[in-house]
């Protein structure tokens, strides 16, 4: 062949090309939805790990008691099989029979300090008392609780400032939780730690940048809400982004009932231990 019979020049088409790029982008964007990687360690189940069990909002600061609180659920878990540790965390100058009281980790948490403030003492409790040591927990948190243990989690992940590192938080569960603010009624509250639990809330519209803020290894959150709890509107309660399996909506559970009832509790100890759903 002589140098000037070239071969012509065939532009391939760039149709495949495209169609393969897509391909690419929504399987990232289902990966990215289940919150995982291929190339992630398939989990087991553990019931051996920390739990940390945060209560919520008394009126005036009055005070909770942990035992009250937290026994029935505490019970429940050591019955299912549950060896690991199980820490109560209260906040409140009045709080009685709780493990752990996070004023010990900041000393100017006073009874109307806003939620945010308490989680950013939360996160350097669990930095200091379990993550620098390498310790995997789980966090159960009721109403104000969870909210506690979603912003000391999404503190943590994104740096700012008053929290702690990231944290090694597993599992977390809310009950009760107004991820989207408590019910109407509260916009009446002006002042006083009420008032960052109302819907459009600063705090409230902070921790929502973020609908699945994950630990140092991942979170996987699940939530529960009730049609008949009067402090949380259900969909207040589930107002995470997460799989709709983590998502459960009672339609009998009063705000108080969440650690009580049989079948919730079920479903909180399925939520620690199972890392299928």
């Amino acid at each position: 062949m002589r140098p000037t019979d070239a071969l012509p020049t065939v532009t391939p088409s760039r149709r495949p090309r495209r169609g393969l790029h897509a391909l690419a982008l929504v399987a990232v964007g289902l990966l990215a939805t289940l919150g995982a990687t291929a190339c992630e360690p398939a989990r087991t189940p553990a019931k051996d790990r920390v739990v940390i069990m945060v209560h919520g909002y008394s009126a005036f600061g009055n005070g909770v008691n942990c035992n009250s609180s937290f026994g029935t659920l505490s019970s429940a878990l050591r019955s299912r099989g549950f060896t690991g540790d199980l820490v109560t965390v209260g906040f409140y100058d009045s709080d009685t029979n709780c493990s752990v009281n996070l004023r010990s980790w900041d000393s100017g948490i006073s009874n109307s300090s806003a939620w945010k403030t308490i989680a950013k003492a939360f996160s350097k409790y669990v930095y200091e008392t379990y993550t620098k040591k390498g310790i995997t927990v789980d966090v159960v948190g009721h109403s104000m609780g969870g909210l506690i243990a979603r912003g000391a989690v999404y503190g943590s992940e994104s740096g700012q400032s008053g929290f702690s590192p990231k944290l090694l938080v597993e599992d977390a569960v809310t009950l009760g939780t107004p991820h989207k603010g408590a019910a109407w009624y509260s916009t009446g509250c002006l002042y006083g730690q009420c008032y960052q639990l109302k819907p459009g809330a600063e705090d409230i519209v902070w921790l929502n940048q973020n609908g699945n803020p994950q630990g140092a290894k991942g979170t996987d959150w699940t939530v529960l809400a009730s049609t008949a709890d009067d402090v949380t509107p259900a969909d207040s309660g589930l107002y995470m982004v997460v799989p709709a399996a983590r998502k459960v909506t009672y339609g009998n559970l009063e705000h108080s009932d969440y650690q009580q009832d049989a079948t919730s509790i079920a479903r909180i100890a399925q939520a620690l231990s199972d890392p299928g759903l």
